[in-house]
């Protein structure tokens, strides 16, 4: 399986992740974008840091908080896949400034992208 993290892509073997496969059987919400629903379907966000992240309503940390990634769990990747680099600095996962977007009840949070890898 392929996975990005920070800059770099790499594979890594199923068998190491601990992942289990569900056929999946909810239908998308009226009016949902096709595209986005799709995208999301086929990629997750995991948290590879050392603790929980936290999902923020924009790209920076004076955005508000709406949540956090538990250590080890994983959510479905939000529109903006690639990250956004803001000047909004932080100091977890070693610091940086992109930041990356998860689907949360709905709709993006956003994490900073050096604390998370992508994956399906």
């Amino acid at each position: 399986m392929r996975m990005r993290h920070k800059a770099a892509t790499g594979a890594v073997a199923l068998g190491m992740l601990g992942l289990a496969v569900a056929p999946a059987t909810a239908a998308p919400l009226a009016g949902a974008d096709s595209t986005a629903t799709a995208r999301a379907a086929s990629c997750y966000v995991y948290n590879v840091s050392g603790g929980a992240v936290n999902i923020r309503s924009g790209p920076g940390q004076r955005y508000t908080l709406i949540g956090t990634l538990a250590k080890g769990a994983k959510l479905p990747c939000g529109t903006d896949r690639d990250g956004q680099t803001t000047g909004q600095r932080y100091t977890s996962c070693g610091g940086g400034d992109s930041w990356s977007t998860i689907r949360v009840n709905g709709r993006d949070g956003w994490v900073a992208s050096e604390c998370v890898a992508f994956g399906v």
